[in-house]
């Protein structure tokens, strides 16, 4: 019985026009030998299987060949044929892996000098050249600016970035490129043309995939596919040899978490496990799926480099209309986080089912902006903002304003994923039932409101109206002074410090730089409100529910990047300060002389809404049931 020889060793190219998708290094290379410019030393790097030795082999074979020809080999010649069969003995292949140290190189650098025992130049292929050790770099430093004329010296690697300048400095580089899937696809086909077998085109374009751009990996995959086929290549002989993962497998998979149906892509799981298939290739395959529906949503359909069947694109493209593209780059972050924890783990269908429980409850995912402003609302007036503070209720993919599943509208000036809360079912019925109490809050206050206009006119006007004559309601009386008093500040509705920053859309667009930057930070600052500027003093207050928020930017090191931002955002310098917001009740301060002289003070320079002109039979109305009273135009003294 004879050897088998494999098909990458078969098909290894005999000529520089049949190395595949490196056209920018075969050509360079055939016309450098057609002028005589061949350098004296060549870099060649890239992926795996994408022809470094094979390339090094040919310029081997057309330096030493009796009669080349275009710049090509003759493949005919005495030279060219022991070349082929790998036993000339003025082609020195070395492998740097295991030939990696100083001596080896002083033992190369004493037979260099030698003449050719076979053809007119000797050729050293050192391959995996990053693996010498610096001490073998070193050493191999003056030979390889200086060699004699009749060497030539080939280094292969697979990382560039580990071989010292000094070496790099001294090469003529080429960068070898990852195949394209259409390359892989030709060649492959080719040989089985050529050896006469049987295959369906799907089944080649799997193989293709598997390989990732290796041409030495799918024609080992191709002839491991041969032998255990029957005489024909097909889809389940593809995957039952290479273990893949159906599509459909995957596809329903996508549409369970679309669906968010946390017990249907469970069972899809168990269906894998059962089938004894490789979880970490369906782990991956379902990356890879979440991958292709943002493609094709970005797209709209119409990705041709995705390399799908067209009933697979039909599929993905029914499935990608449920999601928005936010929701699918928040998934893929999340599994991609998810794959990273599965492959450490002692229990890996454990953590593929909570990952696939987490993707299939994307629907939880709070916005932080949302939810610090319902609990701002809920901590300090009270009542929410409709419209502002409340979150639509858009249905998934409506493009509403909303996210999918009814999630809150992304707010400008930061990415969708960088204002979530938890990640899918990790945003658990808390924030969800937190979101509701506050749309429940923003509606009740609504309600209140509409119920206010039956008087002739609307509760946005009649605020107005109290606001220019200076009515202030129950629980958000301010007493006199402004400063911050033993670290705390007094809380107001409306802020007039925002005025001199630029207004609250200038801020936003300040957080949400700083959200960019660090997430966390930007979160934690979301949580206070500026209240004072003086000179170079800006001062945050914060409410009593955002405690953590409040410590957190205390820290100096975080004081000093808020400041910086700052600096960068609004082209002057701050520094920051911080202190804690209350509310004083109506009823002033407490019992003591306080309470006397607030009380006074009060009484002196506040008319009581008897004083109300009749004319304005609204405004008394207003001040009646709010409680309130009218400022005098100087404001609080």
């Amino acid at each position: 019985m004879t050897a088998y020889l494999v098909l990458a060793r078969k098909w290894r190219p005999a000529f520089f026009s049949e190395v595949v998708g490196q056209d920018h290094v075969t050509v360079t290379l055939r016309k450098a030998f057609e002028k005589d410019r061949l350098a004296h030393a060549y870099l060649f790097s890239g992926p795996r299987g994408c022809g470094k030795t094979t390339t090094a082999r040919l310029l081997a074979k057309v330096i030493n060949c009796e009669v080349p020809k275009d710049g090509e080999p003759c493949n005919t010649c005495a030279s060219c044929l022991a070349v082929n069969a790998g036993t000339h003995l003025d082609m020195i292949e070395i492998d740097g892996a295991s030939n990696r140290g100083i001596d080896e190189i002083r033992d190369l650098r004493e037979k260099i000098g030698y003449a050719p025992s076979q053809s007119r130049s000797k050729i050293y292929i050192i391959d995996e050249v990053h693996m010498l050790t610096p001490q073998a770099f070193n050493a191999l430093l003056k030979t390889l600016e200086e060699p004699p004329q009749h060497v030539y010296l080939v280094f292969a690697t697979t990382e560039p970035h580990k071989v010292p300048a000094t070496i790099l400095s001294r090469c003529q580089r080429f960068n070898f490129k990852r195949l394209e899937l259409s390359e892989l696809q030709g060649q492959l086909e080719r040989i089985c043309t050529a050896e006469k077998i049987e295959h369906d085109e799907d089944a080649i374009l799997m193989i293709c995939r598997r390989a990732d751009g290796s041409m030495r990996d799918a024609e080992s995959l191709l002839d491991q596919c041969i032998a255990a086929s029957d005489g024909r290549i097909d889809i389940p002989t593809v995957r039952r040899v290479l273990g893949l993962v159906d599509t459909h497998v995957v596809a329903g998979l996508l549409d369970a978490v679309s669906r968010r149906d946390r017990r249907a892509a469970l069972e899809i799981v168990d269906g894998v496990v059962s089938a004894g298939l490789d979880l970490e290739e369906f782990f991956i395959a379902f990356l890879e799926g979440i991958r292709d529906l943002a493609v094709i949503s970005i797209s709209g359909g119409e990705a041709d480099w995705l390399d799908l069947t067209s009933e697979e694109t039909a599929t993905l493209s029914e499935i990608a209309g449920r999601f928005t593209v936010e929701d699918l780059l928040f998934l893929f972050r999340s599994m991609s986080r998810a794959l990273r924890e599965f492959r450490a783990a002692s229990r890996p269908r454990y953590h593929l089912e909570a990952a696939v429980a987490e993707a299939a409850s994307w629907e939880s995912a709070v916005e932080v902006s949302e939810l610090l402003r319902l609990i701002g609302q809920e901590g300090t007036t009270g009542a929410g903002t409709p419209g502002a503070g409340t979150p639509g209720a858009g249905t998934p993919g409506d493009g509403g304003g909303s996210t999918a599943g009814g999630g809150p509208a992304p707010v400008s000036g930061g990415s969708a994923d960088s204002r979530r809360t938890g990640r899918g079912s990790g945003a658990s019925a808390s924030g969800k039932e937190t979101a509701e109490q506050g749309r429940a809050k923003a509606a009740s206050s609504a309600e209140r409101r509409a119920a206010r206009t039956e008087t002739g006119t609307t509760a946005a006007s009649a605020g107005d109206t109290a606001a220019s004559a200076g009515a202030t309601i129950p629980g958000e009386q301010t007493s006199p002074g402004d400063g911050c008093a033993g670290g705390q500040k007094k809380a107001y509705p409306d802020s007039p410090v925002l005025e001199r920053l630029g207004g609250r859309e200038q801020w936003e667009r300040f957080l949400a730089q700083v959200r960019e930057s660090k997430l966390t930070l930007g979160i934690w600052l979301m949580a206070g409100e500026p209240s004072a500027i003086e000179g170079e003093r800006l001062i945050l207050s914060f409410t009593s529910q955002s405690r953590f928020a409040h410590e957190m930017i205390r820290d100096e090191r975080n004081k000093r990047l808020i400041e910086t931002h700052l600096e960068r955002f609004y082209g002057r310098k701050f520094v920051v300060e911080t202190c804690e917001a209350v509310s004083i009740p109506a009823s002033g301060p407490a019992e003591g002389p306080e309470k006397e002289a607030f009380e006074a003070a009060r009484r002196s320079s506040r008319p009581a809404a008897a004083q109300v002109p009749e004319d304005a039979p609204v405004l008394r109305e207003l001040i009646e049931e709010l409680g309130g009273e009218i400022e005098p135009p100087g404001g609080t003294t």
